[in-house]
């Protein structure tokens, strides 16, 4: 309790300093409000469809600006300085369906938006597909995630938070490493887009995480296998899509401190932010740390040298000016992770970095355009990222291994008008020039530079209940290496070119209550320079991988099917699917040691992927607070022997009981939940692998309210692992040295909002 109480005394002196910081920024709005641009001025009107009377302080959001507005107690509510077409607005308040509308033509009067009532949550927009639409009423099936939602029970990283999305797992190396799996596929088979580019961070390695700090990140969108055409057609397993925070609503300031301890790794992590909107331009600034001691088992240990920390700051300023609207954004995330070489356990909770660890810096600066011309617009974003990846093996003023990976891209696509009512198109053009460097005395994949270009067309038809979808893409890649020698190692000369033709096409049937989909797609990956070259130890995985320069492209088909039913109380949804993917690359044990490392080596094959995901959100008429959401995700995998292939997660189950309360009490409580989270023994085994038995895990939690004269200060506290149960993932990269996972974990959050009309 010490450390809790330390913590309140420490946000009482960061209260003070928050409420000085709207000082802070004086000299920056007087920049803001120099650039002063005068536009007509939209209002509207919310209304409940089935009283007719106002809608008192709806959410009112711009999609295209990333920002909006609240409607007043009348339900009235004005965009300042608004005379674009062809943009989406989206509405939502507590209680209601959340409507989308796309204003098409200058409106000069009023305009009254109709609200149906709901007992189910606010539903949101999804940015990953074109022009944005409601989760509901895509093609592709999307799954989003609100990123406060997923922090509800305080995971440790990021890649943790969305590992509770079904049919999205994590391959863990330690607490803070964590690689997302969709649907048993991981790595370069997924595609992380964050500040709308592409995410480049070595994704090859198993013990390279995610790439993306939580920061300043409003949710995250999942698409599910090769399903779309707009985001390379490499994503055999999938596409997450980090959509950034929203600016401040307009002319406001608006700020958060943010503290939790999390009491397993003995650990703080701090985050704050700062959001200033005033007429045409909008600023986001957010920084974040964290530092966490080695994790502790459930007997009561700690695993030397899992201890890690965070470091990540985000930024935006955004403009809109007639029909051109930009956005500017930089984000930096700095990495240090210990690296666990045995199995070794002691007690401290020292946090000073030891040998042998790894450094990871990361800086991703892109810029958004979008230009209106008349009906049609036209989105153009350029991104370039700089990842540097250093391992201390012996020095800590000198790393053994040095990989430098820079990464320019562009993407540019054209949205038509929509035709006879029904029909658009979507014509896109994507590229990458990237180039990788070592300096360092170990390699582990040769110096190489890497040349894509794609393009694509996609076809969207809507009528009545029926919305179709279908397009094709054409993808190329180039990659060259230089022939490199080390004491230990020789790595060949290379220069290839892949090529692939891939499409799309689905479909959603919409009736009262009930939403039918369908699609069938197809996914081209050339193998990446790891697969090809990797001659050299991984000490974050703890193996040595021997490349394969005779590897083919991997080529996906996938069907997958949706099926939705919601009425008032329930909300049903099963998603199968099957994906057969021909010259499948993976990792295979050899059963030899390298300095008494196992060593693997790159193989393909045809593999077989099939599983699914059911879901149930119960929300009973008589108590309107009790929420039962339930969800059963299972894969299976096989090659063309009808062998398991390895690394495949278990089947879990995850059950949620919670209760939602309204009171205007100074100290209310909002929520209250227990998780369950079961998953099943994994007896469909690779190669070399061990079975994994079942187990259980309890998390139960609260959030609270503390209501003062201006925005409610947020409080969460609860337990994870409550039962304090001992297991090991099937997924933990600590398997083979039987580590188990962490144990018992109390967590105490406090977030303080401020917001102010300037």
């Amino acid at each position: 309790m010490l450390h809790l109480t330390n913590s309140f005394i420490h946000l009482q002196h960061r209260y003070k300093y928050i409420k000085n910081m709207q000082k802070i920024p004086l000299i920056l709005l007087g920049i803001l409000l120099s650039f002063q641009f005068y536009g007509q001025d939209f209002q509207g009107k919310i209304i409940d469809k089935e009283t007719n009377l106002p809608v008192a302080y709806a959410e009112i959001f711009i999609v295209d600006f990333n920002t909006g507005v609240v409607s007043n107690e009348k339900g009235a509510f004005t965009i300042p300085n608004f005379k674009q077409v062809n943009v989406t607005l989206q509405i939502h308040a507590m209680g209601y369906k959340t409507l989308t509308s796309k204003l098409i033509s200058p409106v000069t009067e009023p305009h009254i938006f109709y609200l149906s009532p709901s007992h189910f949550s606010l539903e949101e927009i999804v940015l990953s597909v074109p022009k944005g639409k409601l989760e509901s009423s895509t093609t592709v099936h999307i799954t989003q995630s609100k990123i406060h939602e997923l922090q509800i029970n305080a995971p440790i990283s990021l890649a943790e938070a969305i590992s509770q999305i079904p049919g999205v797992s994590q391959n863990t190396t330690g607490a803070g490493i964590g690689k997302p799996v969709i649907r048993g596929l991981s790595g370069n088979r997924i595609v992380t887009f964050s500040q709308g580019i592409r995410v480049e961070n070595q994704q090859w390695g198993s013990e390279h995480g995610l790439g993306v700090g939580e920061i300043g990140i409003e949710s995250v969108e999942v698409i599910k296998g090769p399903a779309s055409l707009l985001y390379g057609s490499d994503a055999l397993g999938g596409v997450l899509y980090f959509k950034d925070a929203r600016y401040a609503q307009v002319n406001t300031i608006a700020s958060f401190l943010e503290s939790t301890y999390l009491s397993n790794t003995n650990a703080f992590q701090n985050n704050i932010g700062l959001k200033i909107h005033k007429n045409k331009l909008k600023f986001n600034v957010f920084a974040s740390q964290a530092s966490h001691s080695d994790y502790q088992t459930p007997q009561l240990k700690r695993i030397f040298n899992t201890r890690f920390d965070e470091k990540n700051i985000k930024t935006a300023i955004g403009f809109n000016y007639n029909n051109w609207i930009s956005n500017l954004r930089y984000s930096y995330l700095e990495n240090n992770f210990g690296i666990v070489e045995d199995a070794i356990y002691h007690n401290s909770t020292r946090k000073k970095r030891i040998l042998p660890y790894q450094n990871i810096s990361n800086h991703s600066i892109s810029l958004d355009n979008k230009f209106f011309t008349g009906d049609s617009k036209i989105n153009l974003i350029l991104g370039y990222t700089s990842n540097y990846r250093r391992e201390f093996e012996e020095d800590k003023n000198q790393h053994a291994l040095g990989l430098k990976l820079n990464s320019f891209t562009y993407n540019i696509n054209w949205s038509s008008p929509v035709i006879k009512s029904y029909f658009d198109l979507v014509i896109g053009i994507q590229g990458m020039a990237q180039e990788n460097s070592n300096d360092g005395e170990e390699i582990l994949i040769p110096d190489a530079t890497t040349r894509d270009l794609g393009t694509f067309i996609l076809g969207n038809y809507k009528k009545n209940k029926l919305a179709l979808q279908g397009g094709v893409r054409v993808d190329s890649r180039r990659l060259q290496t230089v022939y490199m020698l080390t004491d230990e190692s020789e790595f060949p000369a290379i220069k290839k070119q892949y090529n692939g033709l891939t499409f799309s096409s689905g479909g959603i049937y919409s009736l009262k209550n009930l939403k039918l989909r369908a699609n069938i797609s197809s996914g081209f990956r050339a193998p990446n320079t790891s697969e090809l070259l990797s001659n050299g130890v991984h000490e974050g995985a703890n193996r040595f991988e021997k490349g394969n320069s005779l590897l083919k492209s991997e080529k996906a088909l996938q069907v997958d099917f949706s099926a939705t039913y919601q009425n008032e109380h329930i909300n049903l949804s099963i998603n199968p699917f099957y994906n057969r993917i021909q010259n499948y690359i993976y990792l295979s044990p050899t059963g030899t040691t390298m300095d008494t490392n196992p060593v693997y080596e790159y193989l393909q094959t045809d593999a077989y992927l099939y599983g699914g995901e059911f879901g149930i959100h119960f929300h009973p008429h008589a108590i309107h607070w009790l929420h039962v959401e339930s969800n059963i995700a299972a894969v299976y995998a096989v090659d063309k022997q009808h062998h398991a292939l390895p690394l495949i997660p278990q089947t879990s189950i995850q059950t949620t009981l919670s209760a939602a309360f309204k009171s205007n009490t100074t100290l209310a409580l909002k929520r209250i939940f227990i998780k369950h989270h079961y998953k099943f023994k994994q007896e469909e085994i690779g190669l070399f692998e061990t079975t994994t038995p079942d187990y259980n895990l309890f998390d139960i939690g609260c959030q609270l309210s503390l209501n003062t004269k201006g925005k409610p200060i947020e409080i969460k506290l609860g337990v994870k692992n409550i039962f304090n149960k001992s297991y090991t993932d099937h997924l933990s990269r600590f398997k083979e040295m039987e580590i188990p996972n962490q144990g018992i974990n109390y967590y105490l959050g406090i977030k303080l909002n401020l917001q102010k009309t300037i």
